[in-house]
């Protein structure tokens, strides 16, 4: 993502669901919408995300051992795995993944391609330690894709040079690292993020009140559909489809860009509804159909109307910014008009309705 450029005095507010998609058709309080946030959803989408990391890094190790055609797939496809994880985890980037730059280690783009040929040329020692002390473009998710795919995607196994491969190992365990270092961020028995979030205005250090907690999960909602969305520089989108310049998209080798800006708001949306690999727990849309079910629909009208204008763009976003510039505006518009209810009603409705 990252561009280059409730115990104690807690005042429990409980909630009629009244009708809506979530399912749930008991009252929910502010305690458990926190809890179903972290029980529910953001640690069972990080522990997923370690495992694709870990079977991202056991393709890229068989890979390097056998330079083969079939295991480059195996690679390439475990590196989409991942992406697909990581990208919908971004919904809601708050918390470690930014306080520690585990976000801006693993993903920054875009990724110049002339830069990483000259690193590969001129550094006879490509290890994890040289790794890490590179600067964030070059480590991650983006120089790795390079290696898998090639300058123009059309990597075959044997054109992948040593330096190349000891390059690659060296990306995949540098992923890892972080990500595990993400997941220990989070975990009860390391650094208990987890707490700050669940003991929010009880026992909490950086959320003194539920009211805190929400807004920096809704925050982190909006300020994904502005990254992708926002028609200013930037951009995700926008910044490719002003310039017409393929390779300042976010995965110009895999031709990935798409599916990262789906999952995107696609995890942004989960983060919303609290469901996740099909559990449903209870959710800032219940709290907020509780006291304006306009809202609530509008919201779930937005995050659908968002994905379905991605979705109308069916090339690859490599050539939508030359041939589908409409669908691009279009999904741009719906994911301004989606970010501004969120930053604006959302976050007004919550400072109304959550005072504790």
């Amino acid at each position: 993502m990252k561009k280059i450029i409730l115990v104690a005095a807690i005042g429990i507010l409980v909630c009629s669901c009244k009708k809506s998609s979530s399912n749930l058709s008991t009252t929910v309080t502010e305690t458990q919408v926190l809890t179903d946030f972290v029980q529910k959803l953001a640690l069972p989408e990080y522990a997923n995300l370690q495992v694709k990391a870990t079977a991202l890094n056991n393709a890229v190790l068989v890979l390097n051992a056998s330079p083969t055609n079939a295991n480059l797939a195996a690679a390439q496809q475990a590196w989409r795995d991942a992406r697909t994880a990581w990208e919908t985890c971004e919904g809601f980037l708050f918390g470690p993944v930014e306080d520690f730059n585990y976000d801006s280690n693993t993903d920054t783009w875009p990724v110049d391609y002339r830069q990483l040929d000259s690193l590969i040329a001129n550094s006879p020692n490509l290890n994890v330690s040289a790794v890490q002390n590179l600067i964030s473009s070059l480590r991650g998710y983006h120089p790795l894709e390079f290696i898998l795919w090639g300058q123009n995607g059309n990597a075959v196994a044997d054109s992948i040079t040593a330096q190349q491969k000891q390059y690659m190992v060296a990306l995949s365990q540098d992923i890892l690292n972080n990500i595990d270092s993400l997941n220990y961020s989070w975990s009860a028995t390391g650094g208990d993020f987890q707490k700050q979030v669940l003991l929010a205005g009880a026992d909490a250090t950086r959320y003194t009140s539920h009211q805190d907690a929400f807004l920096a999960i809704v925050g982190a909602m909006s300020d994904i559909c502005n990254e992708v969305g926002q028609q200013s520089t930037g951009g995700k989108i926008y910044d490719p489809y002003s310039t017409r310049d393929s390779f300042q998209t976010e995965s110009p080798f895999s031709h990935n860009s798409m599916a990262d800006f789906k999952d995107n708001i696609i995890g942004a949306q989960d983060a919303y509804l609290c469901t996740y690999n099909g559990v449903q727990g209870a959710s800032i849309s219940n709290l907020v159909a509780a006291n304006n079910i306009a809202l609530d629909n509008t919201i779930k009208q937005q995050f659908t109307a968002a994905i379905n204008a991605l979705n109308n763009v069916n090339i690859t976003f490599e050539t939508a910014i030359f041939l589908q510039r409409t669908q691009l505006l279009s999904a741009m518009t719906a994911l301004n008009t989606l970010q501004a209810t969120l930053d604006g009603p959302l976050k007004v409705h919550i400072q109304t309705y959550v005072k504790d």
